[in-house]
């Protein structure tokens, strides 16, 4: 869901040069010609940026919806799959496919997207916007950035909050072609990187829940996957969660005081307005998409500073008490990190760790030397 902010044109679309390049075909549905080439446009840029063996299906619906919202995404979802890094989580189909290495929708869309048909559009590709219109691949741009995964699976009703408990009533009249599926409570890959500072991550608390809901409109979510920590110098980036919680905009969007216009994340903000435009998710979205599971094109990396660093192994995970660790760089401190970057213990030399006395919640384990760097993201309950 993409309400009002404005943007700014930051960058354009780059050639991806590996073999598995994404492709992503576009269906329309009353769109007329100059909204499709815009939206192709769209397409484009993501296609430079994701490699995927298995093709992207999106439709889009251009239909009036009074202004309320620009666009709507609905992505299609899979769990369990054969390779699910996670298991017992939802992912977007088209995460989910190229992961697989095999298509497990059949028939399906991967991606439903939702325009209004009454807004007053810009279909230039050059991101030259002018005053009171708006920036249609940009919007384009975000709402596939939804489909592809960047997206949760989070409701709240009075004050309780839930995950995996979304119908698709709650989002009529819009519908899906494909049949909704039975979320089972169980979260979104999106949803096992949400963390309160204080009460931890969302997947390990009572869903549904009081304390779920409050974390959900407490203004301090943050997103704690370890690339994505690498790429905002070791700090677990702002999520939306305003105190009155929105279905289809809250812990579904980056913070928008946190990146507001003019910053090279605002893209996957929750505000859009006229006059502007982005046409880069920039190295926050691209870092988080990385934790999700999606594999990126080498000149991604050219020109953005969140390469993908190796990991270091690290069991039990979550832990209690002793922490083992496997990967240590030689020669090199092991240094754990809270969400807000600040360091809370230095393990010097040593493949385990008593790690009994850290409060409960995420933390980042890091390694480097000589250049060289390896990081986790481990769960002290």
């Amino acid at each position: 869901m993409f309400p009002s902010r404005p943007l700014l044109l930051i960058g354009t679309a780059i050639s991806c040069a590996s073999a598995d390049c994404a492709t992503i075909s576009v269906t329309y549905n009353f769109a007329p010609q100059e909204a499709q080439v815009a939206i192709d446009h769209a397409a484009s840029i993501w296609e430079g940026i994701l490699v995927s063996p298995v093709p992207i299906k999106a439709m889009v619906t251009w239909i009036p919806m009074n202004g309320s919202v620009l666009g709507i995404t609905f992505p299609n979802g899979r769990k369990d799959f054969t390779g699910a890094p996670v298991p017992q989580t939802w992912y977007a189909t088209a995460l989910a496919n190229s992961i697989a290495g095999q298509e497990l929708n059949p028939g399906e869309n991967d991606i439903e997207i939702y325009l209004d048909a009454s807004t007053d559009w810009y279909f230039g590709l050059d991101g030259a916007t002018p005053s009171g219109q708006q920036d249609l691949v940009s919007v384009a741009l975000h709402e596939m950035g939804h489909g592809l995964g960047f997206v949760g699976l989070s409701k709240k009703e009075g004050a309780t909050g839930s995950l995996g408990l979304l119908l698709a009533s709650d989002f009529a009249p819009l519908t899906t072609t494909f049949p909704w599926p039975e979320l089972d409570s169980l979260p979104g890959i999106f949803d096992r990187f949400l963390v309160h500072p204080q009460n931890g991550p969302l997947d390990l608390m009572e869903n549904p829940g009081p304390t779920l809901g409050s974390a959900m409109s407490s203004n301090q979510l943050r997103f704690n996957g370890p690339l994505t920590m690498i790429a905002n110098d070791g700090e677990a980036p702002r999520i939306y969660s305003p105190s009155n919680f929105a279905l289809g905009s809250s812990c579904v969007h980056l913070n928008e005081a946190t990146y507001p216009v003019g910053n090279a994340n605002e893209l996957m903000t929750p505000f859009n307005s006229a006059g502007h435009a982005n046409h880069w998710p920039g190295p926050l979205c691209l870092a988080m998409l990385r934790d999700i599971g999606w594999n990126l094109a080498p000149d991604v990396g050219m020109v953005e500073p969140c390469a993908r660093s190796p990991l270091l192994e690290l069991w039990p995970n979550p832990v209690q008490s002793e922490l083992s660790i496997s990967g240590i760089i030689a020669g090199a401190n092991v240094v754990i990190r809270d969400v807000e970057g600040r360091t809370v213990m230095v393990l010097q030399g040593g493949s385990s760790i008593d790690v009994s006395g850290l409060a409960p919640g995420p933390y980042l384990v890091s390694t480097e030397a000589g250049g060289l760097a390896k990081h986790g993201r481990l769960i002290k309950r």
